[in-house]
């Protein structure tokens, strides 16, 4: 994506843009997005004029509505796991025609301190693409600067662990593309978990994003020709690095790993096009989207498959859009089908530590609406469900080694008593 673009995206979402020259690398782009939510920053940082920065492109629900061209969340739900089954051609042109080859220098890079904890600096919108025996996969990894051609990601037990273990079992490094700069919808699409074997460029496509696709020069990995900077090498099977501390999605600081070291061998810039990454800010609102919207959306069509007389769902801006859910029901559905809600909505997103379960007549993006449901229409001994030591999420910080427990709130009005008893007054 080139700046151009971004002007176009941020008019489809009706954003204003904010230029911003000559930044600091430490802490000031995070100040300048904690500021300014619903305005798009744009960014020179010092010593990366020739490659902007820009952050705050998507950040709130009504934002992916607009970019993926729908009138609800829910219709955005659906649309989102249909995408991932994808039936759709991706088109492959000459990668020459799109890109052009310069010297390897991560330093050319703007790698950024977002804060004071962090123990590098950073790219936080990092796609890493590896193919394995026709298998691709394109996901995020945040990436620590070493040198000039050495850096240090971070790799969770995932797909892209499995497919570079494959080549290890072989004795061999495994070749990857490290990405920047894509569409939105094509980084949307690499934050999706489809199953292992859906490409997730695929998926992308399927959305609306990038269908065109450039084929490395050295490795032939599929690559969106979206992209503003492609830089192939391989993940070393024996070299490892201290990687981290990182702000995670939670706003706390996550520890110190050794990690696989990623050896750049190549680097390619867009031809004819201003370069431009996106920084996006941890533990901020662009990290919850498009972390957690992915999983909201699972979720919701899971509920409603499962049980059909919930509402809607929401992961809370409070548990980073990851930890905590809000479910609604309707009146029709019995205190055992709003129990069966909560359970499910725990299922589909095994990483949920809380789920409250409100009536249809309370606003889910409400937080204190939310808050009143549980001081007025919940009884401790009746309504509070927890599922000791189960699996979780790792970034949970009260479990042990994402082992931990899950609490179900009934916040609804009791089936057997009228509903007027719980009724809240209209403001007039």
């Amino acid at each position: 994506m080139n700046i151009g673009e971004l002007h176009r995206y941020a008019s489809l979402l009706g954003k204003k843009i904010v230029n911003v020259e000559s930044i600091e690398l430490e802490y000031e782009l995070t100040r300048l997005a904690f500021k300014n939510r619903d305005s798009v920053i744009l960014a020179t940082l010092k010593g990366h004029g020739e490659t902007p920065v820009y952050s705050n492109l998507l950040t709130r629900r009504e934002d992916i509505v607009k970019l993926l061209g729908v009138n609800s969340i829910e219709e955005a739900y659906v649309k989102i796991e249909r995408a991932l089954s994808p039936n759709i051609q991706l088109e492959t042109i000459n990668f020459n025609d799109v890109f052009e080859e310069v010297d390897v220098d991560f330093y050319r890079i703007p790698f950024v301190k977002f804060f004071r904890e962090d123990g590098g600096h950073y790219l936080s919108s990092s796609i890493y693409i590896i193919c394995y025996e026709g298998i691709c996969n394109a996901s995020y990894h945040r990436t620590m600067r070493l040198s000039r051609d050495t850096v240090a990601l971070r790799i969770v037990p995932r797909h892209l662990n499995y497919l570079v273990s494959k080549y290890f079992e072989k004795g061999r490094d495994a070749p990857v593309a490290l990405v920047l700069g894509l569409d939105p919808i094509q980084e949307f699409a690499a934050a999706t978990t489809p199953p292992l074997g859906v490409f997730e460029v695929e998926v992308g496509a399927a959305l609306g994003g990038e269908s065109r696709i450039v084929k490395t020069p050295r490795y032939g990995i599929p690559v969106p020709a979206s992209a503003s900077i492609i830089i192939e090498g391989v993940i070393s099977r024996d070299k490892r690095a201290s990687e981290g501390p990182f702000t995670d999605i939670l706003l706390l600081a996550d520890i110190v790993r050794e990690q696989p070291v990623f050896i750049a061998e190549k680097m390619y810039v867009a031809r004819r096009r201003p370069l431009l990454v996106h920084g996006i800010i941890p533990g901020l609102w662009e990290h919850w989207l498009l972390m957690g919207l992915p999983r909201e959306a699972h979720m919701y069509v899971e509920l409603k498959r499962v049980v059909p007389c919930v509402k809607t769902v929401r992961l809370t801006e409070a548990g980073g859009m990851w930890l905590h859910a809000v479910v609604s029901v309707t009146r029709k559905c019995s205190e055992g089908d709003a129990k069966l809600a909560g359970i499910t909505a725990i299922s589909a997103h095994p990483s949920i530590k809380h789920v409250v379960v409100v009536d249809e007549d309370i606003d889910v993006d409400d937080p204190n609406m939310v808050e009143w449901a549980i001081a007025t229409r919940m009884k401790g001994g009746d309504d509070i469900h927890i599922i000791r030591d189960i699996r979780g999420s790792t970034l949970e910080p009260r479990s042990k080694d994402g082992i931990g427990d899950k609490v179900v709130f009934l916040a609804i009005t009791p089936r057997n008593e009228p509903y007027e008893k719980y009724k809240r007054v209209e403001i007039p």
